[in-house]
C-alpha cells in the first residue's frame, strides 16, 4: 500500500509539473503573439504583411511553412502571393476546394494528421511545388465584422503533429492576423484612391495641354530616382513623389491664350503664367492632406524657387527652399529641355540640357543634387516613345503560355498604345505569360493617312482600305495582337485585377501604325499622356 501511495503522489506532483510546464509555455506563446500582433499592425504594406504573418506562423507554430490564402469574391477563388520555398508567385483555386477550401468555408480550424489519407486533399499545389505535405494546420481569417477574408495554412510540424494546443495558438494568432490584414487592405483602398484622385488631376492638367502630356509623370520618375539617393525616407518619397504629380496644378487657372501659345510668351503673357505657381497652392491648400503629406502644397508650389532668390512666387532663398523643392526644380528644368519639339522650342540633348543646369549651379540650382543627378545617371528613366490613351476598348484574352488556356477571359483596356496596354483581368496573371489579346474595335471611317498594311499585326480577321480608294473607308471589326504581361497588380478597391502587357514581335514602324489607329479611336474622347 505504502508503494502504490508513493506512486500516486509521484504522479500528481508531475501532472502538476506538466501543467506549470504547460502554463509557462502558453504564458511565452501568448506574449510572443502580443508582440507580433504589434508588428502586424504596424506593417501596412499588404505584400510584407502576409510574408510576416507567414514567417512568424511557422515560429510560433513549429512548422516548416506556412501560406496566407486570400478569398477573392468576385471569382470565388483562394489566392495566395506567400508559399515560402516555392517559386510560384501566386496560387489559385476555387474557394471550397482543399482544406483550405473547407475551413473557409466552415469557419473553423482543421487539424489533419495525414493529408493523403484524408479525401478533402488537394493535391494540386503540391504538383505545382514539387512539396510533400504531411500534416495541415488552417485557420480561418475572421475580421471583427465577422468577414472571412481567408485562410492561413501551416504545413508539416517539426516534431510529430499539431495537437489541440497547436489549434488554440493558431486561432489566436489568426484573429490577430485577420485584423491587421483587414486594415492593410483599407490602407491600400486609400492609398488607391489618393493616387487615382492624383491621376484624374495630372490627366486633367495634360487634357488641357497635349503638347506636355506626361511632363508630371516624368518629373515624378526623376525626383524618385534622385530622392532614393540622397536617401529620403518612404514617407519623403510618397511626399515627393505626390508632389511632382501635382506641381503643374494651378495651370488650370491659366488662359488658353497663354497656355497654349505656339510662340514665346510676352512679359505680360509670362507674367501671367507664373501666377500658375501661386494657384497650385490655393488649390492643394484647399485640399486635406494627412501629417505625412502635409507639405505637399508647399512643394509642390515651389518648384519654380531659385537658390539666389530669383525664383517664383515667393522669391524664397537658400535653406528656406526645402530639399524636395530644389530636387522637384532641377526635374523640372530637365524634362522641360529635352522633351519631344513643342510648338514654341525644339528638344534638347542630354548634354545642352545638363549645361544649362550646371550654369545655374549653386545661384539657382543645389549643386549637390545636379552632381548627383549627372553623374549616377538619374535621368535615365523609361520615356514612352508615342502617345498613351486612357480608353476602354472591349478585349478578349487566351494565355498561351506557361500553361495554355483555350477559353477566352473577357477584359477591357484602362489605357493603351503603339508599345502596350493595361488592361483588366479577374485573374492576376504570372509575370512572363505570353496571351493573345483579341480588341474589338468599332467600325468607323479613318483617315487617309493611315496607311496600315494587312496583316500588318498578325491579325487575320480584316482586310484595312484607305479612305478615297475604291474600296471604301477602313474598316477594323477586330484584330489579334501577341503580348507579354510584365506587370500583375490587385485593384481592391475595385476587386479586380490590373495586367500591364507588352506587344511582342512588332517593329516600330507597326508600333506607330498602331498608336494611330488608337489615337483615331479616341476621335478626341481623351488626350494622351
Amino acid at each position: 500500500m505504502a508503494i502504490q501511495k508513493k506512486s500516486t503522489e509521484t504522479s500528481i506532483i508531475r501532472r502538476g509539473l506538466s501543467r506549470r510546464t504547460n502554463s509557462s509555455k502558453a504564458f511565452e506563446d501568448m506574449s510572443a503573439i502580443l508582440e507580433i500582433s504589434k508588428a502586424m499592425m504596424a506593417e501596412k504594406d499588404l505584400d510584407k504583411l502576409l510574408g510576416l504573418i507567414v514567417l512568424k506562423a511557422t515560429e510560433v507554430l513549429e512548422a516548416e511553412r506556412a501560406s496566407i490564402f486570400l478569398i477573392d469574391y468576385d471569382t470565388n477563388e483562394l489566392w495566395s502571393r506567400v508559399a515560402m520555398g516555392s517559386e510560384i508567385s501566386e496560387i489559385r483555386f476555387q474557394a471550397d476546394k482543399g482544406f483550405a477550401g473547407y475551413a473557409a468555408q466552415k469557419r473553423e480550424v482543421i487539424n489533419i494528421k495525414d493529408a493523403y489519407a484524408d479525401s478533402r486533399f488537394n493535391p494540386d499545389v503540391d504538383k505545382k511545388t514539387g512539396y510533400r505535405t504531411r500534416t495541415i494546420l488552417c485557420a480561418p481569417l475572421i475580421t471583427h465584422k465577422n468577414e472571412t477574408i481567408g485562410v492561413i495554412q501551416i504545413l508539416n510540424k517539426k516534431l510529430g503533429v499539431f495537437d489541440e494546443y497547436d489549434e488554440t495558438l493558431v486561432m489566436a494568432f489568426s484573429a490577430q492576423a485577420a485584423v491587421a490584414i483587414e486594415n492593410a487592405q483599407l490602407y491600400q483602398d486609400q492609398e488607391l484612391t489618393l493616387k487615382s484622385f492624383l491621376k484624374a488631376m495630372a490627366s486633367a492638367i495634360d487634357a488641357r495641354d497635349p503638347t506636355t502630356a506626361g511632363h508630371s509623370e516624368r518629373i515624378a520618375r526623376y525626383a524618385i530616382n534622385i530622392g532614393k539617393v540622397i536617401g529620403f525616407s518612404e514617407p519623403e518619397l510618397k511626399l515627393l513623389d505626390y508632389a511632382a504629380a501635382l506641381h503643374d496644378v494651378g495651370k488650370i487657372g491659366v488662359p488658353d491664350a497663354i497656355l497654349l501659345k505656339p510662340d514665346k510668351l510676352t512679359p505680360e503673357e509670362f507674367a501671367k503664367m507664373k501666377q500658375h505657381a501661386v494657384k497650385t497652392k490655393e488649390i492643394l491648400e484647399q485640399m486635406f492632406f494627412g501629417r505625412e503629406l502635409r507639405e505637399i502644397p508647399h512643394i509642390a508650389s515651389s518648384h519654380h524657387e531659385k537658390i539666389d532668390g530669383s525664383g517664383y512666387p515667393d522669391g524664397l532663398k537658400g535653406d528656406n527652399i526645402s530639399k524636395a523643392a530644389k530636387v522637384l526644380a532641377i526635374a523640372d528644368v530637365y524634362d522641360a529641355l529635352v522633351a519631344q519639339d513643342r510648338p514654341y522650342k525644339k528638344a534638347m540633348t542630354h548634354e545642352q540640357a545638363m549645361a544649362i543646369l550646371n550654369e545655374g549651379r549653386g545661384a539657382k540650382f543645389d549643386a549637390g543634387i545636379i552632381d548627383l543627378f549627372e553623374k549616377q545617371q538619374l535621368y535615365k528613366i523609361e520615356r514612352r516613345k508615342m502617345g498613351r490613351f486612357n480608353i476602354a476598348i472591349p478585349v478578349e484574352y487566351t494565355i498561351l503560355a506557361p500553361m495554355p488556356v483555350t477559353t477566352p477571359a473577357r477584359s477591357q483596356t484602362v489605357n493603351i498604345s503603339g508599345l502596350g496596354a493595361l488592361v483588366t483581368s479577374v485573374r492576376l496573371l504570372s509575370i512572363g505569360s505570353i496571351i493573345k489579346l483579341k480588341f474589338s474595335v468599332s467600325e468607323r471611317p479613318y483617315s487617309s493617312a493611315v496607311r496600315v498594311p494587312p496583316n500588318a499585326f498578325g491579325g487575320t480577321s480584316y482586310q484595312p482600305t484607305i479612305v478615297g480608294s475604291p474600296y471604301g473607308p477602313l474598316k477594323l471589326p477586330y484584330y489579334e495582337l501577341t503580348a507579354k504581361v510584365v506587370r500583375g497588380e490587385k485593384k481592391f478597391a475595385h476587386k479586380i485585377n490590373h495586367l500591364g502587357v507588352v506587344f511582342t514581335d512588332m517593329n516600330e514602324q507597326q508600333q506607330n501604325e498602331l498608336a494611330d489607329l488608337f489615337k483615331l479611336q479616341t476621335a478626341g474622347a481623351s488626350a494622351p499622356r
